[in-house]
């Protein structure tokens, strides 16, 4: 079963993790990139990327899984017990554990990076409440003024100041989801 093609709908999960010690993590353009490339390679089997910032200490990634959820997980404002999706688990694991190994291995430390327990939510209130959080992280933080400044955010790619092949988001399907919650 194709699961977005045959489902009318798209459970979104707002899934996140911060830095053991709210410890700066990301401290270098190069950090970032690394990490994001992670999620791109890590998430691509296991779901659909709608949005995402990375910010020093923390991420959060608003994800569709590609695989059908339990339906016991949709529907709450509580943190869920375990991720939506078994493949959603296995892609946050490696991504975590990879981007750790290699953090280690260039400043000399050992342990774990992040909390852990990554958390995750289903959200089903309309889709742009969700991503707009995501986007205007880094100006809530006092960061940036605007969410365009920060190049750690997916607001670019549905601005279309990056397009094609540089966009890891599938912006198309999150403007589909933008669109019917606009319109509910």
């Amino acid at each position: 079963m194709n699961y977005l093609s045959d489902s009318p709908t798209y459970p979104v999960f707002h899934i996140y993790n911060r830095a053991n010690d709210r410890q700066t993590l990301f401290t270098s353009d190069r950090h970032y990139r690394f990490f994001l490339a992670k999620v791109v390679s890590n998430f691509k089997d296991a779901a659909h990327l709608l949005g995402y910032s990375i910010m020093p200490n923390h991420f959060h990634l608003l994800v569709t899984p590609k695989d059908p959820v339990d339906p016991d997980l949709l529907y709450s404002d509580k943190i869920m017990p375990r991720l939506p999706t078994p493949a959603l688990s296995e892609a946050v694991r490696r991504t975590l554990m990879g981007f750790t190994k290699a953090y280690n291995r260039e400043l000399g430390l050992t342990g774990s990076r992040f909390q852990q327990r990554t958390k995750s939510k289903h959200h089903y209130n309309p889709f742009h409440r969700g991503l707009r959080y995501v986007h205007y992280n880094a100006v809530e933080a006092q960061l940036v003024d605007h969410p365009g400044e920060w190049g750690y955010c997916s607001f670019n790619e549905y601005t279309d100041l990056i397009t094609g092949d540089d966009r890891i988001c599938n912006v198309e399907l999150g403007r589909m989801l933008l669109q019917a919650g606009m319109l509910h």
